[in-house]
Protein backbone atom coordinates (compact mmCIF):
# COMPACT_ATOMS: atom_id res chain seq x y z
CA UNK A 1 0.00 0.00 0.00
CA UNK A 2 2.41 2.55 0.88
CA UNK A 3 4.69 1.50 -2.40
CA UNK A 4 1.64 2.40 -4.14
CA UNK A 5 1.30 5.90 -2.74
CA UNK A 6 4.73 6.19 -3.10
CA UNK A 7 5.29 5.79 -6.51
CA UNK A 8 2.16 7.64 -7.07
CA UNK A 9 3.72 11.03 -4.98
CA UNK A 10 7.00 10.60 -6.93
CA UNK A 11 5.13 10.78 -10.66
CA UNK A 12 3.26 13.31 -9.19
CA UNK A 13 5.67 15.65 -8.61
CA UNK A 14 7.80 14.41 -11.67
CA UNK A 15 5.09 15.58 -13.65
CA UNK A 16 4.80 19.20 -11.97
CA UNK A 17 8.36 19.31 -12.66
CA UNK A 18 8.33 18.44 -16.08
CA UNK A 19 5.27 20.99 -16.42
CA UNK A 20 7.49 24.12 -14.84
CA UNK A 21 10.58 23.18 -16.63
CA UNK A 22 8.79 22.48 -20.03
CA UNK A 23 9.63 25.12 -22.74
CA UNK A 24 6.47 27.01 -24.05
CA UNK A 25 6.08 26.98 -27.83
CA UNK A 26 5.55 30.01 -28.23
CA UNK A 27 9.03 32.91 -28.57
CA UNK A 28 9.76 34.67 -26.00
CA UNK A 29 9.15 38.20 -25.85
CA UNK A 30 12.65 39.38 -25.18
CA UNK A 31 13.72 36.98 -27.77
CA UNK A 32 11.90 38.39 -30.77
CA UNK A 33 13.56 41.42 -30.83
CA UNK A 34 12.34 42.52 -34.16
CA UNK A 35 10.81 46.20 -34.10
CA UNK A 36 8.86 45.74 -37.00
CA UNK A 37 6.46 42.91 -36.74
CA UNK A 38 2.76 44.85 -36.30
CA UNK A 39 1.70 42.52 -33.40
CA UNK A 40 4.39 43.30 -30.81
CA UNK A 41 4.29 46.84 -29.58
CA UNK A 42 7.30 48.40 -27.80
CA UNK A 43 6.82 48.02 -23.80
CA UNK A 44 6.94 50.84 -21.40
CA UNK A 45 10.99 49.81 -20.72
CA UNK A 46 11.89 50.43 -24.36
CA UNK A 47 10.13 53.73 -24.29
CA UNK A 48 11.88 54.47 -21.17
CA UNK A 49 15.36 53.48 -22.46
CA UNK A 50 14.74 55.18 -25.79
CA UNK A 51 13.78 58.71 -23.90
CA UNK A 52 16.99 57.94 -21.81
CA UNK A 53 18.92 57.64 -25.31
CA UNK A 54 17.29 60.66 -26.71
CA UNK A 55 18.81 62.77 -23.45
CA UNK A 56 21.86 61.51 -23.68
CA UNK A 57 22.17 62.61 -27.50
CA UNK A 58 20.91 66.40 -26.33
CA UNK A 59 23.51 66.04 -23.38
CA UNK A 60 26.25 65.31 -25.63
CA UNK A 61 25.27 68.23 -27.64
CA UNK A 62 25.12 70.28 -25.42
CA UNK A 63 28.30 69.08 -24.06
CA UNK A 64 29.87 69.59 -27.66
CA UNK A 65 28.53 73.37 -28.14
CA UNK A 66 30.01 74.37 -24.27
CA UNK A 67 32.81 72.83 -25.55
CA UNK A 68 33.21 74.99 -28.91
CA UNK A 69 32.04 78.15 -26.86
CA UNK A 70 34.73 77.56 -24.66
CA UNK A 71 37.62 76.74 -26.96
CA UNK A 72 36.43 80.38 -28.86
CA UNK A 73 36.62 82.06 -25.61
CA UNK A 74 39.97 80.91 -24.79
CA UNK A 75 41.37 81.76 -27.88
CA UNK A 76 39.87 85.38 -28.30
CA UNK A 77 41.36 85.53 -24.70
CA UNK A 78 44.27 83.78 -25.19
CA UNK A 79 45.21 86.66 -28.39
CA UNK A 80 44.16 89.37 -26.20
CA UNK A 81 47.00 88.32 -23.51
CA UNK A 82 49.57 87.94 -26.37
CA UNK A 83 48.79 90.93 -28.24
CA UNK A 84 48.86 93.17 -24.55
CA UNK A 85 52.62 91.42 -24.13
CA UNK A 86 53.56 92.29 -27.73
CA UNK A 87 52.00 95.59 -27.50
CA UNK A 88 53.95 96.27 -24.47
CA UNK A 89 56.88 94.85 -25.53
CA UNK A 90 57.07 96.89 -28.37
CA UNK A 91 56.52 100.18 -25.56
CA UNK A 92 59.23 99.12 -23.71
CA UNK A 93 61.68 98.79 -26.93
CA UNK A 94 60.11 102.26 -28.29
CA UNK A 95 60.96 103.74 -25.41
CA UNK A 96 64.59 102.54 -24.75
CA UNK A 97 65.12 103.51 -28.45
CA UNK A 98 64.04 106.70 -28.10
CA UNK A 99 66.21 107.50 -24.55
CA UNK A 100 68.81 106.51 -26.62
CA UNK A 101 68.62 108.93 -29.16
CA UNK A 102 67.76 111.58 -26.56
CA UNK A 103 71.10 110.71 -24.88
CA UNK A 104 73.14 110.08 -27.78
CA UNK A 105 72.01 113.93 -29.52
CA UNK A 106 72.91 115.21 -26.04
CA UNK A 107 75.94 113.95 -24.58
CA UNK A 108 77.74 112.66 -28.05
CA UNK A 109 79.80 110.14 -26.64
CA UNK A 110 76.67 107.70 -25.13
CA UNK A 111 77.19 103.77 -24.65
CA UNK A 112 73.79 102.13 -24.82
CA UNK A 113 75.72 98.54 -23.10
CA UNK A 114 76.37 100.85 -19.68
CA UNK A 115 73.40 103.61 -20.17
CA UNK A 116 75.89 106.67 -19.53
CA UNK A 117 78.19 109.06 -21.52
CA UNK A 118 81.50 110.12 -20.79
CA UNK A 119 82.38 113.92 -19.83
CA UNK A 120 85.16 116.39 -20.52
CA UNK A 121 86.57 115.42 -17.01
CA UNK A 122 86.85 111.98 -17.93
CA UNK A 123 84.15 110.25 -15.66
CA UNK A 124 81.31 108.46 -16.94
CA UNK A 125 77.87 109.49 -15.60
CA UNK A 126 74.44 107.98 -16.34
CA UNK A 127 72.52 109.36 -19.07
CA UNK A 128 69.32 111.04 -17.27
Amino acid sequence: MFLKTGRTALLLAAATQLLVLMPYSGDAHAQRGDRYNPQWNQDYRDRDRDDWQRRERERERERRHDAKTTGVVVGVVGAAVVAGVIAAAAKRERETRERADYCMSRYGNYDRRTDSYRDRDGYTYPCR
